[in-house]
């Protein structure tokens, strides 16, 4: 008899939940189905992987693999032997995701809004995607008429409100964000009942885009609070828990007492009070040289291109272009110059950088360190072995030195070798160093073609909004599960992101597979459960793990499209 023939798991993702926020606002009264599910079942923290950012976070979710087996580090990788980036995608993946081991055991499934997830795989079930996709396409839910009918049956569906000019009002960007959790709960609703499916997931965005826009707003310890402008605003976060706590409300109402609830975030948040740009510290230290702007010439491809005068008109005129024209005038312009936004970054990062005389640079989107390496760098300068290593530790040694002009105290928590938090084949793509930023509230983000004024700034802006960025990621999620044979009202320790597809599956009556890194989450589970349902694991063939590496899915207007999006949400800058 096949055990796993009559179970399903139900998922709901609320991306960048923290019960930091959440247990309060439960004691409250605030929080009420939440509150009922942490008591009829198991919960805790669940550690991010570091650093803890949305696409690797769920990559590391889906695929139960640390990114040193998976591959994706960041929002964007680097071409090898260049400097050039382009956006991940499903195909930078390695390693099965969930959905496609459930639908090799021949269970059906519906995935929604999950990152690094497009193009969408060709699973046994339906699956509709992320803000990486370009919604025009319609190749954005799968099968490919599906998305027809969500056309038909959910009027105005909404990918994603990032690309909103409209957003501009912080009162406008609540109402949209409202709109967007709205829509993806009518969708849900809709595939629960009229599609097949043993398991479901679907994630809400709401939760992290609203922590980093309004944090400030609410936290009169911010040091960008503003006590009037809290009046009209200090409420926006715990209006989008609490619109969650409506429809995770409506989603139990939909299951049966047979079905599995998992609950999880893929990191948590908390305030960004400074924001530290490497580049510019690692220029003042010594590591990293900048050409003289009044430099006659430039070396390289890019002298004929772009002269330092250029470069800095250029840079002006699209802050300029972004923060001042019309909607309707950017849309022309970008038509009338498709790609050379992103064309003339490139170029402009390649020529404000002497090459020859940087060691090390930053790039990404939490606190990523690369070091200028021969043979793998274009323009590498420092040898392997010796060198590389006493440079990672000096770098290392004097960030942890680093502190806060205002208070004083450090700004960096701890400073990660990759090789200290990854494992696997693909450890080689990863930083070479990670900064852990201090609980205090430190960001940085790192993107070719900018260059910064001073180490340490107040925050960033949204750049379709006059909206401050000042809430960021932290490295502990929230995870519940409650269902047949889960504990109940009992906290547990120790869980991890890696976790949650080994748990899902073990859910489901199906086998781990013995290369994921997670593990099952059995404190969550009765002994008698545990004892009735004995773990199975299977060993994968080669065949089966190998997965396309080809990343060049998007042309140059469709990148511009993913990368304003991040910008937009203060990922990239």
């Amino acid at each position: 008899m096949n055990r796993s023939s009559n179970k399903k798991v139900f998922l709901l993702g609320l991306d960048g939940a923290t019960f930091d926020l959440m247990k309060p606002w439960m004691k409250e009264g605030a929080l009420p189905n939440f509150s009922r599910l942490l008591k009829e079942g198991c919960h805790g923290g669940l550690e991010s992987i570091m650093p803890p950012l949305t696409t690797p976070a769920w990559a590391s979710f889906m695929t139960g693999k640390n990114p040193g087996k998976h591959g994706i580090f960041d929002f964007a990788e680097r071409k090898p032997g260049s400097y050039d980036i382009q956006w991940v995608t499903s195909l930078s993946r390695r390693g099965r995701s969930l959905w496609k081991i459930i639908s090799s055991h021949d269970k059906q499934v519906v995935v929604i809004n999950i990152p690094n997830n497009y193009p969408l795989e060709e699973v046994n079930g339906y699956m509709v995607a992320w803000m990486d996709a370009i919604g025009e396409k319609r190749d954005y839910a799968y099968p490919l008429e599906l998305a027809k009918e969500i056309e038909d049956n959910i009027k105005d569906y909404i990918i994603t409100i990032i690309d909103w000019k409209e957003n501009e009002h912080p009162a406008v960007f609540r109402r949209n964000l409202h709109r967007m959790i709205d829509k993806r709960a009518e969708l849900t609703f809709y595939l629960m009942e009229t599609k097949p499916w043993d398991f479901f997931a679907v994630l809400f965005s709401a939760t992290d885009i609203v922590q980093h826009c309004f944090w400030s707003y609410m936290d009169p310890s911010h040091p960008l609070h503003d006590p009037v402008e809290a009046k009209e605003h200090g409420d926006a976060i715990r209006d989008v828990y609490q619109h969650m706590d409506r429809v995770l409300g409506e989603i139990q109402t939909r299951l049966d007492g047979e079905t599995t609830l998992v609950l999880m975030s893929d990191h948590g948040a908390g305030p960004v009070r400074k924001v530290v740009n490497l580049n510019k510290w690692l220029e003042r230290e010594g590591i990293l040289t900048f050409h003289n702007l009044g430099a006659s010439s430039l070396s390289g491809k890019v002298s004929s291109l772009v002269t330092s005068t250029a470069r800095g008109l250029l840079h002006t005129a699209f802050s300029l272009m972004k923060r001042r024209l019309p909607a309707h005038m950017r849309a022309k312009l970008k038509r009338f110059l498709p790609g050379l936004r992103d064309k003339l970054e490139g170029a402009m990062f390649s020529s404000l950088l002497d090459w020859h005389n940087t060691k090390a640079y930053s790039l990404g989107s939490y606190g990523n360190i690369y070091i200028n390496l021969k043979n793998r760098e274009a323009d590498g300068v420092v040898n392997e072995g010796e060198e590389y290593e006493a440079l990672r530790d000096n770098i290392a040694s004097r960030l942890m030195e680093l502190t806060d002009p205002t208070t004083g105290g450090r700004v960096v928590k701890e400073v990660l070798r990759r090789e200290e938090i990854y494992t696997g084949p693909f450890v080689d793509r990863a930083p070479d160093l990670i900064v852990h930023w201090s609980d205090a509230g430190y960001h940085s983000v790192q993107r070719f073609g900018r260059t910064e004024d001073s180490v340490f700034s107040d925050s960033l802006y949204f750049h379709l909004t006059n909206i401050r960025y000042t809430g960021h990621h932290r490295l502990n999620g929230i995870f519940a599960v409650k269902g047949p044979g889960v504990e109940r009202d009992k906290e547990i320790e120790g869980a991890k992101i890696v976790d949650i597809a080994p748990t899902v599956l073990y859910l489901l009556g199906l086998p781990v597979p013995s290369d994921m890194d997670g593990r099952v989450l059995e404190a969550a589970f009765l002994p008698e459960y545990v004892r009735d349902n004995p773990l199975e694991c299977e060993t994968l063939s080669e065949e089966e793990e190998e997965t396309d590496l080809t990343s060049e899915v998007y042309d140059q207007e469709e990148s511009n499209r993913i990368a304003e999006r991040l910008r937009n949400l203060g990922y990239i800058d």
